[in-house]
């Protein structure tokens, strides 16, 4: 055998060992998945948990104000329209207005009684009267910062029979 055979059978050898080792480590590759993003799961599923999950939390927390509201208002209008049915004068408009004030705050709406509640005659002799009620729902988060302030708008009317004026 010449020199350049064995040398050549030599890398022949080194050359088909490189082979099979790469062959093992594609075969090990391939029983581990084969994927070369191994362990980015966690990191996939917490952006997508942020990206999914604080909108509709944010979501769920302005409806819940705007629910909120919805239920001040109407309790407002309810509390001021039993108060000017039983008081007369400028002393039961001031008593509703505490009334409409007790009512907001007790669902955490902050709003202005003086500016929330008005009251206007339905008919001519004004025995009738309509009690409305209004109040704004900040975004959550951004009302404090000024931005979103009174989004929505929610308001509430009740008709009633002014007090010293039933038949």
């Amino acid at each position: 055998m010449s020199v350049g055979a064995a040398v050549r059978d030599g890398a022949d050898a080194r050359g088909r060992w490189a082979r099979l080792r790469a062959r093992r480590r594609r075969h090990e590759w391939a029983l581990r998945g084969g994927d070369s993003e191994a362990g980015n799961a966690p990191v996939e599923f917490i952006g997508w948990a942020v990206v999914l999950v604080v909108p509709v939390v944010y979501l769920l927390i302005a409806l819940a104000q705007v629910q909120a509201a919805s239920f001040a208002v109407a309790s407002a209008a309810d509390a001021a329209s039993r108060v000017l049915e039983v008081e007369q004068g400028e002393a039961a408009v001031a008593h509703a207005r505490a009334a409409v004030g007790l009512a907001l705050s007790d669902q955490g709406v902050d709003a202005d009684p003086a500016t929330a509640l008005s009251v206007s005659c339905a008919d001519a002799s004004c025995t009738t009267a309509v009690v409305r009620v209004q109040a704004g729902v900040d975004l959550p988060l951004l009302g404090s910062a000024g931005l979103g302030r009174d989004v929505v708008v929610m308001d509430a009317a009740r008709s009633v029979t002014l007090a010293g004026d039933a038949p």
